[in-house]
């Protein structure tokens, strides 16, 4: 297959994964919106610390197995797939039994801490989900790897949309929230069947060989993967464990419904490095590092024109968005919510998983523990002399030196100059017609009209001078605006494509 049919090929893959993580990443959102309407602040409150304490812990007891797969599955013989699928599963499955233990046993230390004696109970009560649903949480990455890029999607969707509905309909009937969390067991149990079954059905006919040794190498370059995933997680979620320690459920309640990125780091970055991580190493390998760079800058510029609009619109907007999500008692989640919109212009790639397709994975976990030093040194000393927003901004800055960091790691193994490492001139082009589109949006935030009528009008403005901007620096050019009008995956398929 010549570099053209593969990078078309790439290009309708990310193309499906971002529609997908679109939906899934709704689905979350949706979830806290209802919740929020629908539970009072501190068990609101509550429900966040519960989902923080799982998300702090799932990459801790995954230990980077899901993104070794990435790593690893594209380069197997047919042999040998099936049983590297099936090692990866069982070492989840075997992974999930200290996670949830941990979770039950240390609840009450947990709800001790955080000043919230409930806490302990809901956190036992959740301590079933991760033995339901990690021995699948890699299920789009198997998936993914094996070309089954349509039932990765379709996964996404499936699941996402029934979690909604669990939640919803538990609502709906009543419920409070230790119902919801035992929807949210119920909703794993449905996840993992549907996952194991998927990727069943991707591996059948396969041959089933397993090797001691294949899996002490994954094992060798997914730990500190894994580890780094961890201490990058720790960094994003130290700043809401400051708030909880320091402050009341209800008061971290509003700190979590605006401390959240929108999803387009999920949405966008995410699928689009999932699926072309095989080809930046497979470039790489073969010494083709000017193919490697031009695949991650042409990456990087498209996913730049959506999440650097988004963060210039919602910076003027953000007061009304967050009234529209949450309600008018959450008005001043703004605050917290515009601090992290600073997160959005560092999400046009993910460095981490760019520089591990590289080999590098032992440096990702020197940089997170770096900018994790100072995450909790700076956020505990802002937390105490500024506030709530304290650790919300030592959160940002702790991101930015992450960042730099591993922008020379990257730079140091590709051997290029940093001017070379990224398309500064077009990065910079985007962000200054974002700048231009605010500032034209700015009146529409000052009108005496409701909240909906107000983010209307200003996207319609802000929408106009963005796009007319960038075509003007042939930084959007006519083939996006039909690429997005015609979505290859959209299209009808011919026999026997996935």
């Amino acid at each position: 297959m010549n570099s053209s049919l593969q990078d078309t090929s790439v290009s309708s893959g990310a193309m499906l994964m971002v529609f997908s993580k679109a939906v899934s990443h709704f689905c979350y959102l949706l979830v806290a919106v209802i919740l929020a309407r629908a539970l009072e602040p501190a068990e609101f409150g509550s429900f966040n610390q519960v989902w923080l304490v799982n998300k702090t812990l799932v990459f801790l007891f995954a230990l980077g197995l899901p993104v070794s797969i990435n790593y690893f599955l594209p380069r197997l013989k047919e042999d040998r797939i099936k049983g590297f699928v099936l090692q990866t599963m069982l070492g989840l499955s075997i992974l999930a039994v200290p996670f949830s233990a941990a979770m039950y046993l240390f609840a009450g230390r947990l709800a001790l801490y955080f000043d919230n004696p409930a806490l302990a109970g809901y956190l036992r009560l959740f301590a079933v989900f991760p033995l339901v649903t990690m021995p699948t949480v890699a299920t789009d990455a198997i998936l993914i790897a094996l070309g089954r890029t349509s039932t990765a999607g379709l996964f996404e969707v499936v699941t996402k949309l029934a979690m909604i509905l669990w939640v919803a309909g538990t609502v709906a009937l009543g419920g409070k929230l230790g119902s919801v969390l035992q929807a949210l067991v119920a909703y794993g149990i449905v996840q993992s069947l549907l996952g194991a079954w998927m990727i069943g059905r991707a591996t059948r006919g396969m041959t089933l060989r397993l090797s001691f040794g294949e899996w002490k190498s994954q094992l060798a370059f997914a730990v500190p993967l894994g580890l780094s995933a961890w201490a990058g997680v720790l960094n994003y979620q130290v700043d809401k464990f400051l708030v909880a320690l320091f402050h009341s459920p209800a008061m971290f309640a509003q700190y979590a419904a605006g401390a959240f990125e929108i999803p387009l780091a999920g949405v966008t970055s995410v699928p689009v490095l999932s699926v072309t991580m095989p080809q930046f190493s497979k470039r790489f390998c073969a010494g083709d590092r000017q193919g490697f760079l031009s695949l991650w800058h042409q990456s990087m510029l498209k996913l730049a024109l959506v999440i650097f609009g988004a963060a210039a619109f919602l910076m003027v907007f953000a007061e009304p968005a967050m009234m529209i999500l949450f309600g008018a008692q959450y008005t001043a989640s703004a605050q917290p919510f515009r601090i992290y919109l600073f997160f959005l212009p560092i999400r046009i790639t993910l460095l981490d998983q760019v520089l591990a397709s590289l080999g590098e994975t032992r440096f990702v976990l020197k940089s997170q523990l770096a900018s994790l030093a100072l995450n909790l040194s700076l956020g505990y000393v802002l937390v105490r002399h500024v506030g709530w927003m304290g650790p919300a901004i030592s959160a940002v800055l702790a991101a930015y030196l992450n960042l730099a960091l591993l922008l020379f790691a990257i730079r140091k193994s590709l051997q290029v100059s940093l001017p070379t490492l990224l398309p500064w001139r077009n990065l910079g082009q985007v962000a200054l017609v974002a700048f231009i589109a605010a500032v034209g949006s700015l009146p529409f935030a000052f009108l005496e009209v409701t909240s909906l009528w107000k983010m209307a009008g200003g996207f319609v403005i802000f929408t106009t001078i963005y796009l007319f901007g960038n075509l003007q620096t042939n930084c959007l050019t006519a083939g996006d605006l039909q690429a997005l009008r015609a979505w290859q995956f959209l299209r009808p398929k011919s026999a026997g494509t996935n």
